[in-house]
């Protein structure tokens, strides 16, 4: 069976290899001094022959905006690394047995093999902003097939069929389908619509078409800022030639700083009385770059922060606005990871049936405060909430031990004096098998406090018979100190006291 799958994919994929062949066999190349100004005209021209499945002149102009404008540049590549520098793995099917664990296991190793695999992901999150993005699959055949490539192909280089919207590569303008398992081809909507419709680059390009006109004319008026307005002037009947000559020193003074004109000529020059300022220029720029940030990453505040307005509570809205935009790019990237390029691997290989697939899934769990959520714990345990370990463990993102692991043991905390004297009332209790630990000791204490007692009477009868007079004796009893070991069992005596007058009131109450 699995050979049969193999010879059915080897024929699909041809014995040549990767179906788009060499750069130079694809037959379009870009204009790069196209879009210095992008006429409205032309990209709605462009957009009305994508909406009819030639998506060639659109894929064009969004990467040349792509490559001119370096806010758009920056801002989408903000987008894209939110996505590819999440973690990843290979999640198994539920309930799955020990050999579909082993498998996944080696598949995901599979995976981490291909070479430039992160380059791969990035490549995939193109899409973003152009609508889609098509990677050709080099397969490396053997006793195991897997990708020795994923290789990036233009957009300008495919088009839609008109009446079942599937992609089609174009070889020297003629089109051809796509060859079973040999794409990763993945479609990402930015707004609803058709695929041709819905990248985002649909949006950005008109901001960039206005914002060019703003940064031309911006270079134009710094060409002539301050410079005076040169005015000739010639007598009447000149011929055409003399006027050019005028013309063309009146040019050069501005440009060289020297000029010659006739006798009969003049050329004045004249201050302006009003003049522009190139603010009013940047202005106008700015204001397009904020629409580009709102409509790529939902705000401006990671771009255009003033010192002003930016503040800790917008920070913290606009940064969940990033996480909801991350998570929307996220959910629709996997499964085209799962259907293009995991189910072809897993299927080829024999690894496992189709509908036990593994899933590949990002890690977009969020880092917990791990110290705060083991203190709910505790305080949810103590009030008496019945909690899962397993779910405990997800919810601090401390992983569960190995099966041979070595356990981290809980440490022991000093115990305060009165903690103390309950253990000692306890192990007494124990030792002498007695139900009533109040009787016990009290027995015990007995015994401890009649050495000292006796020991503190000889010393205050030694004191009053040395004492000339009773001040003195008053004086030389206050300078007595007491045994410290005698204070201790006193207050095990007092700890006994509490426990044995609770117990009374626990007996009332019963």
């Amino acid at each position: 069976m699995i050979k049969e799958m193999k010879a059915k994919l080897a024929k699909a994929l041809g014995a040549v290899g990767l179906q788009s062949g060499a750069r130079t066999a694809l037959g379009n190349t870009v204009n790069y001094a196209s879009v210095n100004t992008l006429d409205p005209a032309r990209l709605a021209a462009a957009f009305t022959a994508a909406d009819q499945g030639h998506v060639m002149e659109q894929a064009t102009l969004f990467e040349l905006v792509e490559e001119q404008d370096p806010h758009i540049f920056a801002e989408l590549g903000k987008r894209r690394r939110a996505v590819t520098g999440l973690g990843w793995q290979l999640q198994p099917p539920e309930d799955a047995s020990q050999s579909e664990l082993d498998r996944a296991t080696e598949l995901t190793d599979m995976l981490r093999a291909i070479p430039k695999f992160e380059d791969a992901q990035y490549d995939v999150t193109d899409a973003i902003g152009k609508g889609f993005a098509a990677l050709e699959i080099d397969w490396q055949t053997g006793s195991e097939w897997t990708p020795k490539s994923l290789q990036w192909v233009p957009q300008r280089a495919f088009q839609f069929d008109r009446e079942t919207a599937a992609i089609q590569l174009l070889k020297h303008g003629v089109p051809e389908p796509l060859r079973a398992g040999g794409w990763v081809v993945h479609e990402h909507r930015a707004r609803s619509g058709y695929i041709e419709q819905a990248a985002l680059f649909r949006v950005l390009a008109w901001t960039y078409a206005y914002k060019a006109y703003n940064v031309r004319d911006m270079q134009r008026f710094l060409e002539v800022y301050g410079l005076p307005l040169r005015l000739g002037k010639y007598p009447a009947g000149l011929g055409d030639k003399a006027r050019n000559e005028l013309l063309k020193a009146v040019r050069n003074i501005g440009h060289d700083g020297a000029g010659v004109v006739a006798s009969n000529m003049s050329i004045d020059f004249i201050q302006a009385t009003k003049t522009g300022t190139v603010d009013d220029f940047l202005s106008a720029v700015e204001y397009w770059e904020r629409k580009q940030s709102l409509a790529i990453l939902g705000g401006t505040l990671t771009s255009q922060a003033d010192g002003k307005s930016s503040t800790n509570a917008l920070g913290e809205i606009h940064d969940r606005v990033r996480r909801e935009i991350m998570l929307h790019d996220v959910r629709q990237i996997e499964p085209t990871w799962n259907s293009g390029l995991v189910q072809p691997i897993a299927l080829i290989n024999g690894m496992f049936a189709e509908d036990r697939m593994p899933r590949f899934a990002y890690l977009t769990e969020e880092t917990v405060d791990q110290a705060k959520m083991v203190k709910v714990l505790a305080d949810a345990v103590a009030v008496g909430m019945e909690i899962d370990l397993d779910w405990a463990h997800r919810a601090t993102q401390i992983p569960r031990a190995g099966k041979d692991a070595k356990l981290l043991a809980a440490g022991k905390a000093a115990a305060t004096p009165a903690e103390a004297a309950l253990a000692r009332v306890v192990a007494l209790a124990k030792a002498g098998g007695a139900d009533d630990v109040t009787a016990a000791y009290g027995a015990q204490l007995a015994m401890l406090c009649a050495p000292r007692e006796e020991a503190l009477i000889q010393q205050i009868a030694a004191v009053v018979a040395e004492a000339g007079d009773f001040d003195s004796a008053l004086e030389g009893m206050a300078a007595l100190r007491a045994d410290p070991q005698w204070a201790e069992d006193l207050a095990q005596g007092m700890a006994a006291a509490h426990l044995a007058g609770r117990a009374d009131v626990g007996g009332d109450r019963g």
